[in-house]
């Protein structure tokens, strides 16, 4: 498996300078489809996989990607992938820099 990390690009709906972000957070990622309580139907989400003692899951440490949208990719170096995170049950436009080491 190769090795990634997943920079945010946004803070709360807006865009944020490079200088500003958080660090990476390291992989890897999962994109899975799964019914969105709020929206009533199936929509794709892509989480950080944690395993915790004896395969249990643990919590991303950040919001997950609801509807995903590949944006641009450079296989052998990273893509961007933008969709919607909630917090404290408002949607927000994010955007994923992930990228392979």
């Amino acid at each position: 498996m190769l090795n990634c990390t997943i920079t945010r690009t946004h803070r709360r709906g807006q865009k944020l300078h490079e200088r500003d972000r958080d660090p990476p957070v390291p992989g890897p990622f999962r994109l899975e489809a799964t019914t969105h309580p709020e929206l009533r139907r199936v929509v794709k989400k892509l989480t950080i996989v944690r395993n915790g003692l004896y395969g249990s899951n643990m919590d991303s440490p950040i919001p997950d990607l609801w509807q995903p949208e590949l944006q641009a990719l450079i296989s052998e170096r990273a893509m961007m992938i933008t969709g919607f995170e909630e917090i404290g049950a408002q949607r927000y436009y994010q955007g994923w820099h992930i990228r392979w080491e």
